[in-house]
């Protein structure tokens, strides 16, 4: 009997050490860190569907509209997701819708960076395919340094690298003409 006691004083006694040393194990833990979510520790803000809208003076002149928006206090906004802007003119009228993978709207110049698969459709009949594409908001000019792809209304097409155009893709300037083809070719 006195051997099962003593077994017995044994066994708690070493359930009360692991008791106290999961104890002190999960009072030293980071219980701050562990409360937050991983975004919110990176980020100070995140979006799901946002829409961005930029004006200048009083009119309306991009739209945007994403899966994810996210964004620390003081610096750019980053468009995640399915980007889709549109542009309007100075009456208001729409002109160009810009698609990509991701934007950043830049905080003080609100100019448009957009990337991956990057189309551009303008109202007026031309398409415009790059990688990367920088709207300017002061200028009102999309231009990219990138390899780029231009359809027009007859579905001539026209490669280069470099380029600028206004907002409606109608005046445009290819840096490096690399030739053209039509569909039918």
């Amino acid at each position: 009997m006195k051997y099962m006691i003593k077994c017995a004083r044994k066994h708690i006694k070493y359930r009360t050490y692991i008791c106290f040393f999961i104890a002190i194990i999960a009072c030293n833990s980071d219980s701050e860190f562990n409360s937050k979510p991983i975004n919110q520790s990176i980020y100070d803000n995140e979006i799901f569907k946002p829409k961005i809208n930029i004006f200048q003076d009083k009119y309306l002149v991009v739209s945007s509209n994403s899966n994810r928006l996210i964004k620390d206090d003081g610096k750019d906004a980053i468009l995640i997701g399915n980007v889709v802007s549109d542009f309007f003119n100075e009456e208001g009228k729409h002109i160009t819708t810009l698609y990509s993978d991701s934007a950043i709207v830049e905080n003080i110049s609100n100019n448009l960076k957009a990337f991956g698969n990057v189309t551009v459709v303008s109202d007026s009949g031309f398409t415009l395919k790059s990688n990367e594409i920088l709207w300017n908001n002061q200028y009102k000019l999309i231009t990219s340094e990138d390899s780029i792809l231009l359809t027009d209304k007859l579905n001539n097409k026209i490669r280069g690298v470099g380029f600028e155009s206004d907002m409606d893709l109608t005046n445009y300037k290819i840096f490096k003409f690399i030739g053209s083809f039509k569909e039918s070719d």
